[in-house]
């Protein structure tokens, strides 16, 4: 990260953020009630389903779309009813909108002496800040090309240049990669955080994918039915999931029915099926006796021998061969059903056979209390 930065500045402050399309009584509710800070220099990431507001929330701190109620500041200034062309902030979108007529080197030169920025430099500066930015990106040798001489990936590029060359204070990327096969999205993710560390500018990047977020991001914002569920850093987002929204929706997990057998100070002790106990962290309101439900990811639990001592009796179900992973379900004595994940290690996928008695053990702290 830039030091010069200051990741506490609100680069973002969003309050009470509501979008409503239609009748503001009775119309469809886009966004309910929405806040959230945004730091300066952050590559900041709002994920979630198809339909749950993320892109009408990058909309509207463009300026494309209005908000019904509530206020979006951009470091302490109020842009809720700015235009577009008002606002120090430029986009990047799923399509890149590159003119095919024009070079690549013309295209960059055109957004920015179509930018209030832009038109306050000469020829010679627009000339020199078209190079800095093919440079950034690594394509200074394509600038005299057409886009349709380029590759997906490189037209990426050249979206994201034309993007960064009037210094906007906050670049916004809705859903960038998707166009991409999955080599080159995932060689694009390093390339979009090297650019974000070099320039200085908050990103805010819009997504469904998990895995972008989680490889991209300093925090995300896990979004459903118009409200923000999680805010968090990717490993305060896996491994201590808020609900079971966001627990189902971040990678893979089991549920887990649990009693609260004990209280101390911020750890519990909980009784899951088979009379077996697991601690985790307490959550706030938790008292012994209550009915919870635990979140446990795949990979933090371990198959042991039926012997082994600590270990939950199981039965082994089914064993699916994933290339570098082995996964595995396993039923415990009252018919629960969990997924165990292991990294697939020379004979490991012979080592089981479906029906076979086993232990399950798990890791230390592997369970989070999901609030609802």
């Amino acid at each position: 990260m830039n030091a010069l930065h200051n990741l506490q500045t609100a680069a973002v402050s969003i309050r009470s953020v509501r979008k409503v399309y239609g009748d503001p009584d009775s119309g469809p509710v886009a966004l309910k009630s929405v806040d959230l800070d945004i730091r300066d220099n952050e590559f900041f990431t709002l994920l979630g389903p198809s339909g749950c507001g993320k892109t009408t929330l990058l909309r509207m701190i463009a300026g494309f779309e209005f908000p019904t109620s509530g206020e979006i500041r951009l470091y302490g200034e109020n842009i809720a009813d700015r235009p577009p062309y008002a606002r120090p902030v430029n986009t990047v979108f799923q399509h890149y909108a590159l003119f095919p007529h024009m070079t690549i080197a013309e295209n960059l030169a055109f957004g920015l002496e179509s930018h209030p920025m832009g038109q306050r430099l000469g020829k010679a500066a627009v000339a020199e800040r078209v190079r800095e930015m093919l440079a950034l990106v690594q394509m200074e040798r394509f600038a005299e090309r057409r886009p349709t001489q380029l590759s997906g990936g490189q037209q990426q590029r050249v979206a994201l240049a034309r993007a960064l060359a009037p210094h906007p204070k906050v670049l916004l990327l809705d859903e960038p990669l998707s166009a991409l096969d999955l080599k080159l999205r995932q060689a694009m993710r390093e390339e979009l955080k090297t650019i974000q560390g070099k320039t200085g500018i908050t990103f805010i990047f819009v997504t469904h994918d998990q895995e972008e977020a989680l490889t991209m991001s300093d925090r995300i914002a896990v979004l459903a039915n118009g409200e923000v569920q999680q805010v968090g850093r990717p490993a305060d987002i896996y491994e201590q999931p808020r609900n079971r929204f966001v627990a189902d929706f971040i990678g893979e997990t089991n549920f887990l029915p649990a009693q609260v057998a004990e209280l101390a100070d911020d750890q519990a002790l909980f009784r899951i099926p088979g009379g077996h106990a697991l601690r985790a962290q307490s959550r706030d309101g938790l008292r012994a006796g209550a009915e919870v439900t635990l979140s446990i990811r795949p990979e933090r639990l371990r198959l042991v021998d039926a012997d082994s001592p600590e270990a939950t009796p199981c039965s082994l179900v089914e064993q699916i061969y994933l290339g570098t992973d082995l996964q595995y379900q396993v039923s415990l004595a009252d018919g629960t059903r969990l997924r165990v994940r292991a990294p697939n290690s020379a004979g490991q996928s012979q080592r089981f056979a479906p029906g076979q008695r086993l232990g399950l053990q798990f890791d230390r702290d592997s369970a989070s209390v999901l609030l609802d």
